[in-house]
């Protein structure tokens, strides 16, 4: 007596096939949201990296370009600060970043992607020789007003003591991650 083996029957192999490809679909279908927000973590930390490395370092420099270096008192006033005649601020002619003497200097876009377009080079705020970082498609915008904020009618009466520095860091898709601090006239 002969036993015949018996596998699967063609018709058996292609509902496996099918069952198996719906099987595939649906998990494909939950996981692939959370493989592209897999990265956020990512992005974010380094943002803020990048924010507080960029801030430590605006925030190193003068109030102003005229500021008093003796310490004490006010390092700079009404008839001494440059930003007093004026509430127009930003960087000083054609300095490099590595000269920047003033918080309002850095104002501005800064971004690593190219063409660069009207935004600065972000490789020359992050390391002197300007040589390509590892931050490749951030955009990083530095906005510095003076706080409170003056107007071109008031700029006589304004304060002028604090000068608030905001910083937006985009990276990709990511949503923009924000910095702010105050410099002092002290």
């Amino acid at each position: 007596m002969t036993k015949h083996l018996r596998g699967f029957t063609l018709i058996e192999s292609i509902i496996v096939i099918i069952v198996m490809g719906i099987a595939m679909l649906t998990i494909v279908h939950f996981l692939s949201p959370q493989i592209t927000r897999s990265a956020d973590p990512h992005y974010q930390s380094r943002a803020s990296a990048l924010g507080q490395s960029l801030m430590s370092q605006i925030l190193s420099r003068n109030f102003d370009e005229q500021n008093n270096q003796l310490g004490g008192g006010l390092r700079c006033d009404t008839s001494t600060c440059s930003g007093f005649t004026s509430v127009v601020l930003g960087p000083d002619g054609t300095e490099t970043p590595s000269q920047y003497n003033d918080v309002d200097d850095f104002i501005g876009c800064w971004t690593t992607s190219t063409p660069l377009g009207a935004c600065k080079d972000l490789n020359l705020l992050l390391n002197d020789s300007g040589a390509d970082s590892s931050y490749h498609n951030f955009y990083v915008d530095i906005a510095v007003s003076y706080a409170p904020p003056c107007t071109p009618s008031a700029a006589s009466s304004c304060g002028k003591m604090l000068k608030k520095i905001d910083m937006t860091i985009t990276a990709g898709k990511q949503p923009p991650f924000t910095l702010t601090a105050y410099r002092g006239n002290y």
